[in-house]
């Protein structure tokens, strides 16, 4: 009898155990699973700063409000402030240095951006040459410093709209107004040996127009101008969707801090065909009811959409939710689904100018 008393209260002992021990155990990962990561997104355009992000306290907030202040003044509308300070993100030793880089984003001679989403930093803009690239890098160290991965996206040089344009009118000119002794020895021998016919040669413009070519300054074409094969622009755009995706948040329209740096680069192409009409259309996989992931895309969608037109952009967009009834794949691993989720910008025509 004292041994089975003895095994029953053995027993009772570890069943309590177990249940004031397993409940602590299985809860503290659940717990740490949902914690969302800290984010944070700058940009720079027209003068207009702007700040998004989930930052883990007041005081990294506090601190970049103030420098940007600082930077860009205190005028309503100089910056807008949609940072959000989220007491569930886990404390990042980057966040209290964000206020320390924020000057590099006014050395880009283009709109310029800091991304920083997980454990990269992306920074994209335009600067005038290596030595300047050089020293927008130097700056970052802050940030580099505290172990995010530098991913850089800096372009060098002048600005590049219209260059082309004007590259190629300022050739043509120059041919029109030089006299005909500039001609090489071989290429005069062979004029004269053809018929007329075969060649057409400038003719010399007026002095007039000569005087007035040479004082008037040089400007870059206007936008609407510039004709540019719908089959380029469609090529563009693919290429650019091809090398970074529209990404949201789970079941939302929220896109993520990183799918900022690929509208950004879609905002600069389009800004060159301010006509194009273009259909954006958005797409899930086949998992779900249907008629969520119809209206889940089309949101998805109307999003990129407000997004481009809040930036400036004048084309005629349509924003368009398929669901899942055009997959790009039918394979079911993690990378075919991701395939299926996107977002297609799709050129629809340009109307007569």
């Amino acid at each position: 009898m004292k041994s089975a008393a003895i095994v029953a209260a053995g027993i009772a002992a570890f069943a309590l155990l177990a249940f004031l021990c397993l409940p602590q155990h299985a809860v503290t990962p659940a717990v740490s699973a949902i914690a969302p990561p800290a984010n944070f997104h700058a940009r720079v355009e027209y003068g207009m700063l702007i700040l998004r992000g989930s930052l883990p306290s007041e005081t990294s907030k506090a601190s970049i409000i103030q420098r940007a202040g600082e930077l860009y003044g205190t005028t309503p509308g100089k910056i807008v402030d949609e940072l959000e300070v989220d007491p569930r993100v886990v404390s990042v030793a980057w966040a209290d240095n964000i206020s320390q880089v924020l000057p590099i984003l006014g050395q880009m001679t283009e709109r310029g951006s800091i991304i920083i989403d997980g454990r990269t930093i992306v920074v994209t803009g335009q600067v005038g040459g290596e030595r300047d690239k050089a020293a927008v890098l130097r700056d970052l160290a802050p940030l580099t410093q505290t172990g995010l991965q530098l991913e850089d996206r800096i372009l060098t040089g002048p600005i590049t709209a219209g260059r082309s344009s004007k590259t190629s009118s300022s050739k043509t000119l120059a041919q029109a107004g030089a006299p005909s002794h500039k001609l090489s020895a071989p290429t005069a021998s062979v004029a004269a040996a053809l018929p007329q016919k075969a060649i057409a040669l400038p003719m010399p413009l007026p002095k007039a127009s000569l005087a007035k070519a040479s004082t008037s300054p040089s400007l870059p074409d206007p936008p609407s101008q510039v004709a540019i094969a719908p089959a380029s622009i469609q090529t563009r755009l693919n290429e650019i969707l091809a090398r970074s995706s529209i990404e949201f948040e789970s079941k939302s329209a929220t896109m993520t801090p990183a799918s900022l740096v690929t509208l950004d680069q879609l905002i600069a192409e389009l800004r060159q065909s301010p006509h194009a009409i273009i259909e954006i259309g958005g797409h899930t996989d086949k998992y779900g009811e249907p008629e969520y992931n119809l209206q889940l895309s089309r949101r998805r969608a109307d999003s990129v959409r407000r997004y481009l037109t809040k930036h400036g952009l004048s084309n005629q967009f349509t924003a368009v939710g398929y669901g899942a009834s055009r997959p790009l794949t039918v394979r079911e691993n993690r990378a075919g689904l991701q395939r299926n989720r996107r977002i297609e910008l799709v050129l629809k025509g340009q109307p007569e100018l």
